[in-house]
């Protein structure tokens, strides 16, 4: 490809390869194909200019710039929105530069107008643009909606009418300008759900020459035959080719019910496999599924808005139909249309209309810069006014990377044969303990050289039942081998677990219902933990309480270790729901935080449910607010975030009325030219909306606000009233 240098930094290169040489789908793929490049940062290409500019570390100059010459103008790669981090960025990176460009073309718009165009050329233009307004606010009256669309389209129209034709200018300009910075700021809040709301894990088995072979997730092509198993989360759209499973549409279609689905059925990425092992040949990779053109829609559902959301435009509107009556009541007395006027063009309803939702998608856009997604606006007012937060234990208050501790033989089986068998069959469920597991077995060079095991029965925070060479075989918590699945319980076990395993949680492995021994693993609590529920409670938590499925003594430790106000032990995933809806029966609102597939079921219990970045894909799937670094901190962070939030909308309450009300009380006194109110007016609603994009944690409220994700510790004032 050729090009110019259009400008150059170190580190920084801007070349011009001429206007519409590429499409937006072939400037994405040629975005992605030099952030690929070792020591590239970020690369834009824009399509409109034929421009791309790159930064790099300032070694790899003439690397780029080969790769840029390497580009075929007649065969450039192509791509759709992608899905990992850098085109993520690439992508809210597009957006900051549509918005600038946008902004920029109606300020110089305004300014050449008012300079180069006589008064009567403006005037006419002026009146062109109101009717645009005025036929949307005739749309409104006809489905019989007297909303705030229909108070601008009378304000401006009525300027228009009376001959001032710069203050229904004015108003037209500022409400494209809000218009523009709510749709910035929606934009931004929906690119960073499309990463969140999409759960999808690094890797995934595919079924290659008749053998299970772990593939990348961004490798998965169209046509592939993927191999899926019991609490894992579809990462396509595919059919099934294979198998029989129960699978959770709820994040689809909203229904709770479990869903059948055999040979020839479709199945959808983000759906979650409850129960059953499917083979699925992929229709649509990654990127292009339908989940993925569908997140538009998560916070246009009125479910999801935050209840001071929808009260605000429910009260904008509300508003409006007393404007009217208050305008004609002023007219009525005074007989003085420029006092009425007052009322119309200086109204509460386009301020309360357009401040909270900008507020609301401003925090949780700040939430994705801290590193968290929030599924909604109902969460962060929900996160605010919680009282309670429910701790799973297990690679959530303890360390993320538990390990091995110990293998306690109880048969002629060797630590060895434990070892494999358990890694064999646990590689195919992403809890902790899992990988636990299967990381120690690596670490002694242990492996199997091909798939053993078939028709994996995983019970929900037990176990899992399968077959190896056909023997059953079990592993899993004691509840699920001695009572569940008969596994006889030899004497003297307990009294050696005592001694041996001491605080370490305990997994069992059973073959044809004998105990063939166990796997103690180690699993201290996070290093962070202490400070992290300190902090909650200065943010006005009262209450702080962990539940596990380990033994007392196990729990009994860890809750005194790190001062917890209480805990709950050998709990099964159905009593963890069961307890974290008696705690919201009892008036708290409850906030679970957990990361394994035996949460689910509590985490869809609570008022606002957590998971961590390694959590299991089914916990992510049923979370609200998802954490993508493995810190607790960043529950510090949300709760101080989701509380200014909620003061920030309090307060734009409170100038709204106090403000517009003085305003119009001036217009109608005629202390004001009722021009200079509007002008206010209008100014002041623009002003609220900018101010509710800055950034709620800014400043010295975060230690490590400029670290990567600013998970750092939050510094701790009074909670905010909420």
């Amino acid at each position: 490809m050729v090009f110019d240098i259009a400008s150059e930094l170190p580190g920084r290169l801007r070349l011009r390869c001429g206007r519409n040489l590429f499409d937006d789908e072939e400037a994405r793929g040629i975005a992605y194909e030099l952030m690929g490049l070792d020591g590239v940062r970020t690369a834009e290409v824009h399509a409109s200019a034929g421009s791309i500019l790159v930064t790099f570390e300032p070694e790899r100059r003439d690397a780029v710039l080969a790769a840029v010459r390497a580009l075929d103008p007649l065969d450039l790669p192509r791509a759709e929105v992608g899905l990992g981090t850098r085109e993520g960025a690439l992508e809210i990176s597009l957006e900051n530069n549509r918005f600038q460009v946008e902004v920029s073309k109606l300020l110089l718009w305004r300014v050449a107008k008012r300079v180069l165009l006589p008064m009567p050329l403006r005037a006419a233009i002026t009146s062109a643009r109101a009717v645009g307004y005025v036929l949307e606010g005739l749309r409104h009256l006809l489905r019989g909606e007297v909303s705030v669309e229909v108070l601008d389209a009378c304000a401006i129209a009525t300027s228009c009418m009376r001959g001032q034709f710069a203050e229904a200018g004015t108003i037209s300009f500022l409400l494209q300008l809000s218009g523009l910075m709510e749709e910035h700021v929606q934009s931004r809040a929906h690119l960073a759900l499309r990463d969140g709301m999409v759960v999808r894990s690094e890797s995934v088995w595919a079924v290659v020459d008749g053998q299970d072979v772990l593939v990348r997730t961004e490798d998965i092509r169209r046509g592939m035959v993927l191999h899926l198993g019991a609490g894992q989360v579809l990462p396509v759209d595919g059919t099934v080719v294979e198998g029989a499973g129960e699978i959770d549409q709820s994040s689809m279609t909203g229904e709770s019910a479990l869903v059948r689905k055999g040979a020839g059925s479709t199945v959808y990425a983000g759906t979650a496999l409850e129960h059953g092992d499917l083979k699925v040949s992929v229709t649509a990779p990654p990127g292009t599924a339908r989940i993925d053109n569908i997140v538009s829609m998560v916070e246009e559902s009125s479910e999801l808005k935050a209840s001071a959301q929808s009260r605000a435009e429910r009260l904008a509107d509300g508003l409006v139909p007393y404007s009217f009556l208050a305008f004609f009541g002023i007219w009525a007395l005074t007989r003085n249309i420029n006092k009425a006027m007052a009322v119309l063009m200086v109204d509460y309803s386009c301020a309360i209309k357009l401040s909270t939702p900008i507020a609301v998608m401003s925090a949780m856009d700040e939430a994705t810069r801290h590193g968290v997604t929030v599924r909604g606006g109902k969460y962060l007012e929900a996160l605010a006014a919680a009282d309670t937060v429910v701790f799973d234990k297990t690679g959530t208050l303890t360390n993320a990377t538990p390990a091995v501790s110990r293998i306690i033989s109880c048969s002629d089986a060797t630590e060895d044969d434990l070892l494999r068998l358990s890694a064999c069959i646990e590689e195919h469920f992403p809890h902790s303990m899992a990988r636990a597991i299967v990381g120690e077995a690596r670490s002694r060079g242990l492996a199997h050289e091909r798939e053993l095991h078939a028709e994996v029965r995983y019970v929900v925070a037990h176990g899992i039942a399968t077959r190896v060479d056909g023997d059953n075989v079990c592993i899993g918590s004691a509840h699920f081998l001695f009572e569940d699945e008969g596994v006889e319980k030899p004497e003297g076990l307990d009294d050696l677990l005592a001694g041996e395993a001491g605080a370490s949680s305990t997994i069992f492995v059973a073959k044809n219902q004998v105990l063939l021994g166990c796997i103690c693993i180690s699993d201290p609590p996070r290093s962070e933990a202490k400070q992290v529920l300190r902090d909650l409670r200065a943010l006005g938590f009262s209450n702080l309480v962990m539940i596990t499925g380990d033994s007392e003594g196990c729990a009994k430790h860890v809750s005194e270790e790190l001062g917890l106000d209480g805990y709950f032990a050998q709990v099964l995933p159905e009593d963890k729901a069961s307890h974290v809806q008696r705690l919201k029966d009892e008036g708290h609102t409850v906030v679970m935080v957990g990361d394994g597939i035996n949460d689910s079921p509590a985490l869809a219990a609570a008022d606002v449910s957590v998971a961590m970045s390694d959590a299991s894909d089914i916990a992510r799937a049923v979370a609200d607010v998802l954490v993508h670094d493995s810190s607790l901190e960043s529950l510090v962070t949300m709760r101080l975030l989701a509380q200014r939030l909620m003061g920030r909308i309090h307060g734009d309450y409170r100038f709204i009325v106090g403000f517009n009300t003085a305003l119009i009380a001036c217009g109608v006194a005629s202390v004001m030219p009722i021009t200079t109110a509007a002008y206010l007016h209008n100014v002041s609603t623009l002003g609220i909306a900018a101010l509710n994009t800055t950034p709620l944690l800014a400043g010295p409220h975060l230690e490590a606000a400029d670290e990567p994700h600013g998970c750092g510790r939050a510094a701790l004032p009074a909670p905010a009233a909420a």
